[in-house]
């Protein structure tokens, strides 16, 4: 699943002639993750023998040591790809296996077009813990991002944890135009993706499990997420699924799966599943819930849901059948 058999979204370059940048295990290209002529790929890897953050990070025989590092070489659209390589963190693993030391930072991104990539054959992704207690994993003040193939936990160390956050520095940086796919975030996370006047988002094919607080939040009313696309993720009794407030319009979210405790038992879970409230012109369409269609009664889909008032939901999945009106 993460960075196994990925589908880049642009053609790739597969030239042989950059040393050291030959293919990463389970890429889908031959000979790298290059989508420019000039781009680079940075290898990360703190279990590496010879990781060392004073190498240039071309060569995954001599990797970086942490992410930071490698964002300071990464240059504006260039194409340049920052490949993590995985880690035997899992609360399960044999620490005899070894590579048991997990990426463990929280990192602002400020250069545009760049994309870091989770290098793992599993399905689980590559293991990435906050610094500090309710951190936040990866802060995303630039345009283009894209981020896939991680798991995001608060480790074995830490209490909370904030995945990513994208937002508007209130001068020139922007988290607009990101991309998050094929990441789970587990059960210790607080709020998995924060989105604060962010437009243009793509978030999908990801795996939300429990998260304390949100799964996909605007952080206050009137943060400005527009034009954005929330489609094929699995969200697992998330505190909250999907809160996007006044302010957030032209939002397309489709095709989720939403599991809520709550609601499936018809126990109360107000507005645990998706609430656009105070947004304009929201489609949500063609998502599953774990609930009846409307009536009188806690854990139905107007107690689980609630719309905007110009918000088109369409073909809605219940238990019990298809809900075809706006939840109030």
């Amino acid at each position: 699943m993460p960075a196994t058999n990925v589908n880049w979204p642009n053609p790739q370059i597969q030239d042989s002639g950059y040393p050291g940048q030959f293919g990463v295990p389970g890429a889908v290209a031959e000979y790298g993750l290059r989508q420019n002529t000039q781009g680079q790929v940075f290898y990360v890897d703190p279990n590496h023998v010879d990781n060392n953050n004073l190498r240039d990070g071309t060569d995954p025989t001599a990797p970086l040591t942490s992410v930071a590092t490698a964002l300071t070489k990464c240059q504006p659209y260039r194409g340049d790809v920052i490949a993590v390589m995985a880690n035997n963190s899992w609360q399960y693993g044999n620490s005899a296996d070894g590579n048991t030391v997990a990426i463990s930072e929280e990192v602002t991104i400020t250069v545009p077009g760049v994309k870091i990539v989770g290098v793992c054959q599993s399905g689980q992704g590559v293991y990435w813990y906050p610094a500090s207690n309710a951190g936040t994993c990866i802060t995303v003040a630039a345009i283009d991002v894209t981020i896939e193939g991680f798991f995001f936990s608060e480790g074995p160390t830490f209490a909370g944890c904030n995945a990513i956050a994208a937002e508007w520095d209130g001068t020139t940086l922007f988290g607009e135009n990101l991309t998050v796919r094929n990441c789970i975030f587990d059960d210790t996370v607080d709020t998995a993706i924060e989105l604060d006047y962010s437009w243009y988002c793509n978030i999908h094919d990801n795996l939300f499990w429990k998260c304390d607080v949100y799964g996909i939040s605007s952080p206050v009313a009137g943060s400005g997420v527009a034009f954005s696309l929330i489609e094929n993720n699995v969200f697992h009794d998330c505190a909250i699924a999907i809160s996007l407030l006044g302010g957030c319009d032209d939002n397309v979210i489709s095709n989720n799966k939403i599991y809520n405790s709550s609601a499936q038992g018809a126990a109360a879970a107000a507005n645990e599943g998706i609430n656009t409230t105070g947004g304009d012109r929201n489609m949500v369409a063609n998502n599953y819930f774990s609930c009846l269609l409307p009536v009188p009664a806690n854990g139905d889909y107007d107690d689980l849901n609630t719309a905007a008032a110009t918000d088109a939901w369409v073909g809605n999945h219940c238990m019990n059948g298809l809900a075809i009106t706006n939840p109030t």
